[in-house]
C-alpha cells in the first residue's frame, strides 16, 4: 500500500489528466448517443442575433431590440460560430460542445490542483477529480446547455480564482502584480456570474486580510477596483449608449426577482406548476402578452424595472413570506428537488433517484466540509468554504433552477471528499491513541 501511495503521490498529475481524458470520452459518447440536442432560450436567441446582425440583440426573439439581459461573453462567441459554421449544424454544435465539456473539465482540474496546495493526498484528491469526471450527474447542462449558457465557463473562472488565491499563499507569490491577475480573474467572474464574482471577491478579500499588511491594503484595494472598472467599462458604456443609463452587469434582476416573489409562490400549489404559470403570466420567452407588454412599456429594462418595483413591494409588505421564501430558494440550490430535472427537459426517471442521493451526498457532505473549513480546519482550506457558502447569498433572493446549482457542483465534491479525508483521519488517529 505505502508504494502505491508513493507511486500516486509522484504520478498524480498523469493520473489526473487521464481522469480527464476519461470524463471526455465519456462525454462525447453521451452526446453521441442522445445526438440532436438542442438548446434554446434567450442565450440562444442573443446568439441568434449576433450570428444574422452581429448585434446583442432580441433577448426574447420577435424583434424585442438591444438587450442587457445576460452576459455578452458566449453568446457572441456562439453567433460567430453559427455565423460561420451554420446555425445548430453539426460543425456548429461539435465546436461549442467541445468549448464547454474542455471548460468543464478544466474546472475539474484547477479544483484538483486547489486542493492539492491546501493539503489534500493526491489519493483523495484524484478520488474527488474521478468523482467528478466519471459520475455523470449533469451531461445534459455540460454538453448542450453550457454551449451558450454560461455556467461552464463561469465554473471554470471560479476555479482558476480559487487556484490562483490557494497558489498565492506562499511567502514569494504574496506580489502586487500576482494580486492584479487575481483580482481580473475575479473580475471576470463577477461580469460572467455575478452571484459567484461576489463569493470569488469575498474569498479575495480574506485572503487579502489574512495575507498582506495593512499598509498594503490601500494599494491592493485601489488596483483592484481599477481593474474591475476596466473590465466591466466597455459593456457599461455599450449598455449606457443603448439605453441611457448605467447598467454594469444585467438588466434582468426586476425579472428575477418578480418570478421567484409573488402570493402564489408562497401557495401550497405544487412547485413546478407555480412557476411554469409564472413564467407564462411575465416572461416576454414564454408569453405573447408579456411580451406586447413589455413592449408597450418601452422594452426590456423598463419592463423589467417594473416587475422589480412590484416584487420589492410585495416583498416588504410580506417580510416573514418573503423570508420563508429565501430560505427555500436556499434549500433549492444546495439540494435541487427533482422537479427542477424536468423543468424544461425530461430526465429519465430510472436514474432520477440515483442522481437526486448523489447530488444530496455530495451537498450535504460538501457543506459539511465548508463548515468545517470555517469554523474547525481555517487556514487556507476556507477558502473553497467560501466558494460554496457565500453563492447563496444571491441565489437565496431567486428562483433557483438546476444550472444555478452547477456553479457550485465541482466544489461541493471536492470539499465533500476532504471532510471524509479528515473525519477518517481523526478516527484513526483516536484509535492509534487508544490502542
Amino acid at each position: 500500500m505505502a508504494r502505491l501511495l508513493e507511486f500516486i503521490e509522484k504520478n498524480d498529475k498523469s493520473l489526473a489528466i487521464l481522469l480527464l481524458v476519461l470524463g471526455l470520452i465519456e462525454r462525447v459518447g453521451w452526446l453521441l448517443i442522445a445526438r440532436d440536442q438542442f438548446v434554446g432560450g434567450e442565450a440562444f436567441n442573443v446568439a441568434h442575433s449576433v450570428m444574422l446582425h452581429g448585434t446583442i440583440a432580441d433577448a426574447f426573439a420577435k424583434g424585442s431590440g438591444l438587450t442587457a439581459h445576460l452576459p455578452p461573453v458566449l453568446v457572441v462567441y456562439a453567433g460567430y460560430v453559427y455565423r460561420f459554421f451554420g446555425l445548430n449544424s453539426t460543425v456548429s454544435n461539435v465546436i461549442l460542445s467541445g468549448t464547454s465539456v474542455l471548460t468543464v473539465l478544466a474546472a475539474g482540474y484547477l479544483l484538483f490542483r486547489s486542493f492539492r496546495q491546501i493539503g489534500m493526498p493526491a489519493h483523495w484528491g484524484l478520488g474527488a477529480l474521478a468523482a467528478f469526471c466519471l459520475v455523470p450527474l449533469f451531461p445534459q447542462l455540460e454538453m448542450v446547455v453550457f454551449r451558450i449558457w454560461e455556467g461552464g465557463l463561469a465554473s471554470f473562472l471560479a476555479a482558476l480564482l480559487l487556484y490562483c488565491v490557494t497558489r498565492s499563499t506562499d511567502p514569494g507569490a504574496r506580489t502586487l502584480r500576482r494580486w492584479i491577475v487575481i483580482t481580473f480573474v475575479a473580475s471576470l467572474l463577477f461580469f460572467v456570474n455575478p452571484a459567484a464574482g461576489l463569493a470569488g471577491f469575498v474569498m479575495v478579500g480574506i485572503w487579502l486580510i489574512r495575507e498582506r499588511p495593512v499598509r498594503a491594503w490601500p494599494a491592493h484595494v485601489g488596483s483592484a477596483a481599477v481593474v474591475l472598472a476596466l473590465v466591466l467599462a466597455p459593456w457599461t458604456i455599450r449598455n449606457y449608449e443603448a439605453f441611457g443609463r448605467i447598467i454594469p452587469l444585467r438588466s434582468n434582476m426586476g425579472m428575477e426577482l418578480a418570478l421567484a416573489n409573488h402570493p402564489a409562490a408562497v401557495s401550497n400549489r405544487d412547485p413546478k406548476t407555480v412557476l411554469l404559470d409564472r413564467l407564462r403570466e411575465i416572461h416576454p420567452q414564454e408569453s405573447q402578452r408579456a411580451f406586447d407588454t413589455m413592449q408597450a412599456m418601452g422594452g426590456e429594462r423598463v419592463y423589467a424595472d417594473r416587475l422589480g418595483a412590484e416584487a420589492k413591494a410585495w416583498i416588504a409588505a410580506h417580510p416573514a413570506q418573503f423570508a420563508a421564501l429565501c430560505v427555500r430558494h436556499g434549500v433549492q440550490f444546495y439540494f435541487p428537488p427533482a422537479w427542477q430535472w424536468n423543468l424544461y427537459v425530461d430526465s429519465p426517471t430510472n436514474t432520477m433517484g440515483v442522481k437526486l442521493l448523489l447530488v444530496y451526498l455530495f451537498s450535504a457532505l460538501g457543506l459539511l466540509g465548508a463548515v468545517a473549513g470555517l469554523v474547525l480546519w481555517r487556514g487556507p482550506a476556507l477558502y473553497p468554504a467560501v466558494m460554496l457558502l457565500v453563492p447563496v447569498v444571491t441565489y437565496a433572493v431567486v428562483q433557483p433552477v438546476l444550472r444555478y446549482h452547477y456553479l457550485i457542483h465541482g466544489i461541493s465534491i471536492f470539499l465533500a471528499v476532504e471532510f471524509v479525508r479528515r473525519v477518517v483521519g481523526m478516527v484513526a488517529a483516536n484509535r492509534r491513541a487508544v490502542g
